[in-house]
């Protein structure tokens, strides 16, 4: 009997903040869900969390696992305190449907 594979049906959204719309504590940078746009230019109103997994993109580059933390209202960057005000921050949230 040949084994078959089971396509997994995967959808992305991908968000957009500056660094600027976050607020500081400590050294850890919160940015709310309401400061990030989608890919349309639209207002996000919340994130959803029951994504398979995330990957966070400061200036373009993927951090590491454990660098951040989502949650339906916000996106916090541990250590994100250091970051300049421009910094392009990317959160894209990987779903199962």
């Amino acid at each position: 009997m040949a084994l078959s594979l089971i396509p997994p049906n995967l959808q992305s959204n991908k968000y957009y903040a500056p660094a600027s719309a976050g607020t500081v504590s400590g050294t850890d940078l919160t940015i709310a869900a309401t400061a990030f746009v989608d890919d349309t230019g639209t207002a996000v109103t919340a994130f959803n969390t029951s994504y398979a997994n995330f990957t966070l993109f400061i200036n373009g580059i993927p951090q590491e696992n454990g660098s951040a933390t989502v949650t339906s209202s916000d996106l916090t960057i541990v250590g994100g305190a250091t970051l300049n005000p421009g910094d392009p921050v990317i959160l894209n949230l990987v779903y199962n449907f």
